[in-house]
């Protein structure tokens, strides 16, 4: 099972002698750890009930005596091992035999980074527990995951909201559910988070006003663009910062680009060059536009724009920036 589905519907399965969960996200693995403590023993004190071992130093004879033992306080004794890699590397066969005969009352969660579907173990334990894949989540599952996250703050999220969110955070599940509370808070009087919203109070928010110049711009919206600028430099942006921030958005570009160039078809191309999907038909515009010349020379224009705004131009460094953009407007040549 998924991690994300896990954490959506694992209070509706029944309890298991068994939980392996599994992968590299830190959040995902500690959530899911929670959800299935609850769904052997629920209520608020369920933490408190747990036994719990570190891998590097748990016996297995220990482990076995918790599991066996009938609980006293609960209908289920729930045994944690944390980090259990080098436990189940130590006790791989032992806990083979244990999965063909698990307790009756206790549950055993193993807590691993790694744990290869073609092995022994792993088709014994499918069997007789769960394997809950905590692997970091693609784009689609965060975006549809988000909304839900936000239901769970007692709020909503739209679809064009959820993808902003991603943009400026990332695919950060813990940043994000802890974005999503933070904006639930702030639009209680709403009962919604909207595109704005996220654009205002994430704390990245502004870059989201930087992507609109530069997207306007490669565009060929000079105009747009230019007005847009002085917005963020009348709110106090300093040109340095916007200027970084228009860099790493068209070296974006460039690269996706090159790629391109070399072959690579454009979806392939925005992957590698760490672009999401939604963006790939803006970025698919702003290489129309542009044209293959001036995105091969996109990182010499950012160089010495940068050279310029910190003193090597007599120029005012707002200036700088509009030269650029206005480079970056004209009409396509090549």
């Amino acid at each position: 099972m998924r991690g994300l589905d896990w954490l959506k519907d694992g209070s509706k399965r029944e309890p298991t002698p068994l939980y392996v969960v599994f992968g590299d996200d830190p959040y995902l693995r500690r959530e899911a750890v929670r959800r299935a403590i609850r769904a052997e023993i629920p209520g608020d004190d369920a933490d408190l009930s747990v036994a719990r071992f570190e891998g590097a130093s748990a016996k297995l004879a220990d482990v076995v005596d918790e599991l066996r033992t009938l609980p006293f306080f609960s209908k289920r004794r729930v045994v944690l091992v944390e980090e259990a890699d080098p436990f189940v590397s130590a006790y791989r066969k032992e806990l083979e035999t244990y999965v063909e005969g698990p307790s009756a009352s206790g549950s055993l969660i193993l807590a691993v980074r790694s744990w290869p579907s073609n092995t022994r173990l792993a088709k014994s334990a499918v069997k007789a527990g769960l394997a809950i894949d905590c692997s970091s989540p693609s784009e689609s599952d965060l975006l549809r995951w988000l909304p839900s996250c936000a239901t769970k703050a007692q709020s909503k999220l739209g679809g064009e909201a959820a993808k902003l969110l991603l943009e400026l955070v990332g695919p950060e599940l813990g940043i994000l559910a802890a974005e999503v509370e933070k904006l639930a808070v702030a639009t209680a009087h709403v009962g919604e988070i909207r595109r704005e919203d996220v654009a205002k109070f994430v704390e990245a928010g502004r870059i989201e006003e930087v992507w609109d110049v530069v997207n306007a711009a490669t565009e060929g919206k000079g105009d747009l663009a230019a007005r847009l600028l002085d917005d963020l430099i009348a709110k106090g942006e300093h040109p340095v910062k916007l200027l970084a921030q228009m860099t790493s958005s068209l070296m974006r570009v460039h690269h996706a680009g090159r790629l391109r160039a070399a072959r690579l078809s454009v979806n392939e191309a925005c992957e590698a060059a760490g672009i999401r999907p939604f963006a790939v038909q803006q970025t698919t515009r702003q290489h129309s536009h542009l044209g293959p010349g001036r995105v091969d020379r996109l990182p010499s224009w950012l160089l010495q724009a940068d050279l310029d705004v910190k003193g090597g131009s007599q120029l005012n460094p707002r200036v700088v920036l509009e030269l650029l953009l206005v480079r970056l407007a004209l009409p396509r040549r090549d």
